[in-house]
């Protein structure tokens, strides 16, 4: 146990003392973006200190100590040809499974547990001006990425949902469309990970097979994703249309093992404005439906997500409400063998409230203090948590 632990400290130190210099806060995590660059890089760093002010259950209500962090990597290995990777130390609070490793309570402090550092993606990129093909290990695009969405908590209820860590290939492609804006089309088909990138180290969570079965796990590409995303709009007459952008997405994943296909369908809305130099604000809405969640024919499930973010100078404010409508029919050759009739019924759905307040130490290092309030599955769940990020180009 010890030794594990000092494995994740050392990991976190190296990382952090890591000379660079600081990175913009609007990073869109586009590697296309260094394709002639023969050597790049990005590096943000999440560490967490909460504690559980109130909970359902009383052994819940603990001290947590935890990073979500990444690296991104990648080299242009020929003209037009990269090779990108993301590795990721995901660890999460308690009652979390987040990257295949389920987090527990057990009444006690959890100073960096459950904690695995994942090959989230791995891929081969071809690039010819508006046009890109990719191959490898990704996280297929649907909705807005999870950096995206301001506050100290904001990223964890869209990691929630994401379709994250499946093997395929894709392609993009985009249009300048003048005033009318320039979008990117996004397509992709994949299958879940059935290769050794499919385990992790520090903590094991095991390689994925076909015989494990699960959402996707066909070894086919047979489930697909299509995307389409616009920005940079102009008008003489309006100047809201310049600060706008969006993003809509479909994805189908076919049932493997599980009793259905699942299919979703999102729209997501972004609005930011900058009133002066260090003063700015972004707004998002995402709403995402989930048809058979997770492989569930009886599961449906739609999360709606608006998230408010302010900045003045070093300061910056944050607030992000999440609503769950969880939809669950019951079975109906169950309510036979029971002699009911077979009915419908509402799941529990979830509120989630986060507020934070920043402040920006330096270009490169912020500090985050928030309170997030959640109504999950029938239980209340309130934490204040004390957040540190750190990131910044190689």
């Amino acid at each position: 146990m010890k030794f594990k632990l000092l494995t994740k400290l050392l990991v976190l130190t190296f990382v952090l003392s890591k000379c660079a210099y600081a990175a913009d806060d609007e990073h869109d995590h586009d590697h296309s973006a260094h394709s002639d660059e023969k050597f790049y890089g990005h590096v943000g760093i999440r560490l967490h200190a909460d504690h559980v002010n109130d909970a359902g259950e009383g052994e819940e209500e603990v001290n947590e100590l935890y990073t979500h962090s990444h690296i991104e990597l990648g080299s242009r290995i020929a003209e037009s040809l990269n090779i990108d990777t993301n590795l990721k130390i995901e660890g999460e609070p308690g009652g979390h499974s987040h990257g295949g490793v389920s987090r527990t309570h057990d009444g006690e402090s959890r100073i960096f547990e459950d904690h695995p550092l994942i090959v989230e993606s791995l891929t081969l990129t071809y690039n010819r001006e508006d046009f890109s093909a990719y191959l490898g290990k990704f996280n297929p695009k649907v909705g807005l990425d999870y950096h995206s969405f301001p506050g100290l908590w904001s990223y964890s209820m869209i990691e929630e949902y994401k379709i994250a860590e499946r093997i395929g290939a894709g392609i993009k492609y985009g249009t300048n469309l003048e005033d009318f804006g320039t979008h990117q089309l996004n397509i992709s088909a994949f299958h879940a990970d059935t290769t050794f990138l499919s385990d992790s180290l520090l903590d094991q969570r095991g390689h994925t097979s076909k015989k494990d079965g699960g959402l996707g796990n066909t070894e086919d590409f047979d489930s697909y994703a299509i995307s389409l995303g616009g920005k940079d709009f102009y008008s003489l007459n309006n100047n809201i249309a310049e600060r706008v952008s969006y993003r809509l997405g479909y994805a189908h994943q076919e049932a493997g093992s599980t009793e259905s296909d699942e299919e979703r369908y999102s729209a997501s809305f972004v609005y930011k404005e900058k009133f002066s130099e260090g003063i700015s604000k972004t707004f998002i809405v995402e709403y995402m439906n989930i048809d058979h969640y997770g492989g569930e024919t009886g599961h449906d499930r739609s999360y709606f997500t608006a998230s408010l973010g302010l900045k003045m100078d070093r300061w910056n404010f944050a607030t992000t409400y999440s609503f769950v409508d969880n939809d669950v029919k019951e079975e109906e050759e169950e309510e036979e063998e029971e002699g009911h009739e077979h009915s419908e019924h509402e799941g529990d759905d979830g509120k989630i409230l986060q507020i934070s307040i920043g402040y920006a130490v330096t270009p490169a290092v912020e500090i985050n203090f928030g309170f997030k309030r959640a109504d999950e599955e029938a239980e209340v769940n309130e934490r204040f948590g004390l957040g540190l990020r750190y990131s910044f180009e190689l």
